[in-house]
């Protein structure tokens, strides 16, 4: 019949390599994530870095939502459309931020060695791969069931992290555009009750996305692809402990303790605003070290240790860096 002869044209579209279109995504990433790695080292320029992130992750959604062919899919036609906004906003911004600065200072000794250099490139490539694969899962499969709580969940968290993102990437350029504030916290706005509220509304984002597909694997009964939890785990990791708060704090803050009271000032926003989870000031303030580090990820290795860089000569030598030079954006 015409309808059974669509249903097989559709599956066989959605069938591209492997049957959720993973392998296809992969393959994809590699490609743009190589070709922009061509462009950097021809130019000795890492300032598409961050937006080649941003535009390989609207290029697999769009890709495979197009490939799946499916008006019924709801699901993942609206988690499609907020996932790539979320990104053109991100890519957009970090582009015009870059080029502002005129360089990322995460680059400055690779730019000009290309082994060195590919490293961050390859590292881009897992980490679009793995972030993305709650949004191609569901792509594929987010047909049935209907639209459930866990997807409203999900979208309203998207939502909030949008948003939330957005503001503090704002709030934050701004303060920094004003030379009076040249060496100084940012505490205005949601970075007042979140030392990294961006990377907070991204770790949200990614919960959210992984949240959708919660309906779609129940139903199918394909408790394997709950593997893409790795999505919003992996968010965590690596702004944690890899590539995001670690790159602004610990011996990094050495920048806010060169006068006593720039080193007063800092200490009472350190010891009263979380880095991550946002918490009222007179709350986080008076919680012993043992919870905010259980509860609020407070870990060690963001306090700045005097002593370390007394190792050194008190820091003399090292560069004077801006606290938005230090963190690596959320892609």
């Amino acid at each position: 019949s015409t309808g059974s002869h669509s249903s097989s044209e559709r599956l066989m579209s959605v069938a591209i390599i492997d049957g959720g279109n993973f392998v296809l995504s992969l393959l994809v990433t590699v490609f743009i994530q190589l070709s922009f790695f061509a462009g950097a080292v021809l130019t000795e320029s890492e300032q598409l870095y961050d937006f080649a992130g941003g535009l390989n992750y609207i290029i697999v959604f769009a890709l495979t939502i197009g490939l799946n062919n499916d008006a019924s899919n709801v699901r993942g036609i609206v988690l499609t459309t907020m996932t790539c906004l979320s990104r053109a906003i991100l890519a957009g911004f970090l582009l015009y931020r870059v080029l502002q600065r005129k360089g990322d200072k995460r680059f400055e000794s690779a730019r000009t060695n290309p082994l060195q250099f590919l490293v961050f490139w390859v590292f881009q490539i897992f980490w679009v791969f793995l972030i993305s694969s709650p949004v191609v899962y569901v792509n594929a499969h987010g047909a049935n069931p209907a639209l459930g709580a866990s997807d409203y969940v999900g979208f309203a968290m998207i939502a909030f992290g949008i948003i939330f993102q957005l503001v503090a990437d704002l709030q934050k350029f701004q303060f920094r555009s004003d030379s009076a504030n040249r060496g100084k916290v940012c505490n205005v706005g949601v970075w007042s009750i979140s030392r990294h509220p961006n990377y907070f509304a991204e770790v949200v984002i990614w919960w959210g996305a992984f949240a959708i597909t919660v309906q779609p694997i129940n139903d199918r009964g394909d408790y394997g692809a709950l593997w893409t939890m790795i999505s919003p785990i992996f968010t965590m990791i690596l702004l944690l402990f890899v590539s995001g708060i670690p790159l602004a704090e610990g011996q990094n803050l050495r920048r806010f303790m060169k006068t006593e009271e720039s080193k007063r000032v800092f200490m009472e926003y350190f010891e009263s605003v979380p880095p991550l989870v946002p918490c009222a000031p007179s709350c986080y303030s008076v919680l012993p070290s043992w919870a905010k580090c259980l509860f609020c990820c407070e870990f060690p290795m963001y306090k700045y240790i005097p002593e370390a860089d007394a190792l050194h000569g008190d820091g003399k030598g090292h560069s004077d860096v801006k606290r938005q030079d230090l963190e690596a954006p959320a892609a």
